[in-house]
């Protein structure tokens, strides 16, 4: 079972490299559509499932406790955001980091902690 997860956070991950790294015109209809700070929502549900994934994953390895790999998930989470920020700053046409970006996607990141806590809690 683990595998599916490592698998499903390892995919999940390139997603959000390839999506932060192509140029947007290259996104087409996508790009077009109209809804304020869609960016951001983006940036929230890409580091919301990628801290789930990723402390599935943890928690199927079994190695640690509940907390600290909620504390690597969400770790991971900041240092691979703020990785593709400054990647995007340093290695594309057309995009900029954005500090923002980094707060929504630690936004993100919480609200999956959160969720992962009801789900812990709802157990007992």
């Amino acid at each position: 079972m683990r595998n599916i997860y490592l698998w499903a956070a390892i995919a999940w991950t390139l997603l959000i490299t390839i999506l932060c790294l192509v140029s947007t015109d290259s996104l087409g209809e996508v790009n077009n559509f109209e809804l304020p700070y869609k960016d951001k929502y983006g940036h929230f549900v890409f580091y919301f499932i990628f801290t789930l994934l990723w402390f599935a994953y943890l928690k199927y390895r079994g190695r640690s406790s509940n907390k600290r790999m909620i504390l690597y998930a969400v770790l991971a989470a900041f240092i691979y955001g703020s990785l593709m920020e400054l990647s995007q700053n340093f290695f594309t046409e057309g995009r900029e980091a954005d500090i923002w970006d980094v707060v929504f996607n630690m936004l993100g990141s919480f609200a999956a902690v959160l969720l992962i806590r009801l789900i812990q809690k709802s157990k007992k």
